[in-house]
């Protein structure tokens, strides 16, 4: 009743601040700074509730295990985080999404090129509309992995002696 205000404005402040910091870390592990992505990530504050951002900044955590060759933390963390993105707001789609991209990270982490089977029965029998995933979403997680794109050569010059016609 007295300070309900104060409390809301505090909240949505350290979702900001924990969005804000999962973003800057995103971009520090994209650019291979992992000791600036781990600085940044430590800059979320600490009661974060998981529905709000907490499923994110997991996500974030998960994915530096990952670069940090922390492969079995880092699986035990995506099943985590997919077990308990039905508490989250989420959309289906965006769910979905993230289910998909868990499941995509730790085969990529797995030795034999499979995830665990906690982590396949939770994205076993899914479907969603890519056009109904948030782009924030997919910017922030894509699913796969880009290289930079080369641009194409120049077409070859037609010989001098060709017939127009």
């Amino acid at each position: 009743m007295f300070g309900g205000r104060k409390a809301e404005e505090r909240r949505r402040e350290e979702i900001r601040v924990a969005s804000a910091a999962c973003d800057n870390a995103l971009a520090a592990l994209r650019a291979d700074n992992l000791s600036k992505a781990k600085a940044e990530l430590a800059a979320v504050p600490k009661r974060i509730d998981f529905a709000d951002i907490g499923w994110k900044v997991e996500l974030v955590a998960a994915m530096l295990d990952l670069a940090a060759s922390r492969r079995k933390q880092a699986v035990i963390r995506l099943t985590t985080i997919c077990s308990r993105l039905d508490e989250t707001d989420l959309s289906r789609d965006n769910k979905g999404y993230l289910r998909l991209f868990a499941l995509y990270r730790a085969i990529e982490a797995s030795k034999d090129g499979k995830a665990p089977q906690e982590l396949r029965d939770l994205v076993d029998d899914f479907r969603f509309d890519h056009t109904l995933v948030s782009a924030s979403l997919k910017a922030g997680f894509p699913l796969k992995k880009t290289e930079e794109a080369q641009p194409a050569p120049p077409p070859m010059a037609r010989p001098d002696t060709a017939d127009p016609f």
